[in-house]
């Protein structure tokens, strides 16, 4: 019931996942990952990207006021972006920890996509050159039935 495949996506990452997700493409343009359970309506994406990227990003787009050239920076610019794209979002309080050796943050999300309810469980990780984000979801009203699978899949990203 709980078989897991670890994903490995070289020359960067790893990822613990549950074993009945199956690869997706369709998901994410941006997503070096993407496998999903569409029947039970479970999904998981990671982006990752250079921090020379992103740090350029916030100075082309006149935004180091706003948002710092950190783990921290990037995590409000991203989570602020997914609760832009939702109706009525409700975030849990952003977790700070290490995951794997790097600094993370972790948390949670819930609001309304068209007419459908969406919980989010979400990390950020600062790796050695690399950000990275794995974003699971799922119905809301599948909550209490993955959130303990999701939030394992958020402990399980591992730089190579």
């Amino acid at each position: 019931h709980n078989e897991e495949q670890l994903i490995t996506i070289e020359p960067h990452y790893s990822l613990s996942i549950p074993s009945f997700l199956t690869k997706a493409d369709n998901l994410n343009d941006d997503a070096s990952l993407q496998y999903q359970h569409s029947w039970r309506e479970f999904y998981v994406i990671v982006i990752d990207e250079p921090k020379s990227d992103m740090h350029k990003a916030l100075k082309e787009n006149l935004l180091t006021d706003v948002y710092a050239s950190s783990i921290d920076g990037y995590s409000q610019l991203i989570l602020d972006g997914i609760k832009d794209g939702l109706t009525d979002p409700t975030q849990s309080e952003l977790i700070k920890t290490n995951i794997n050796s790097m600094p993370a943050r972790i948390t949670t999300v819930n609001g309304s996509i068209d007419e459908f309810s969406v919980f989010y469980s979400i990390g950020f990780y600062e790796g050695r050159g690399r950000y990275y984000q794995v974003i699971t979801w799922t119905l809301s009203d599948k909550e209490d039935d993955y959130k303990d699978q999701m939030e394992k899949i958020i402990f399980s990203l591992k730089e190579l």
